[in-house]
């Protein structure tokens, strides 16, 4: 038995706020976090890479 907490629970009673890229995220993550252990390292990777694109991409600093 694992002694951390189950976020799946955590993300239902207390929801992020409406937004639909964090419901989104949080749909992936209990996604990956079914998996077996052995399998979860590609899920997280693609994860940060998609996020860290979308971050790249909504920074106003590198509009020109």
């Amino acid at each position: 038995m694992s002694t951390e907490p189950d976020r799946s629970e955590a993300a239902e009673t207390n929801p992020p706020a409406s937004d639909a890229a964090s419901l989104s995220v949080s749909a992936v993550l209990a996604e990956v976090e079914a998996r077996p252990l052995a399998e979860r390292a590609e899920g997280y990777q693609a994860l940060a890479d998609e996020l860290r694109t979308q971050l790249e991409q909504s920074d106003p600093s590198l509009r020109t």
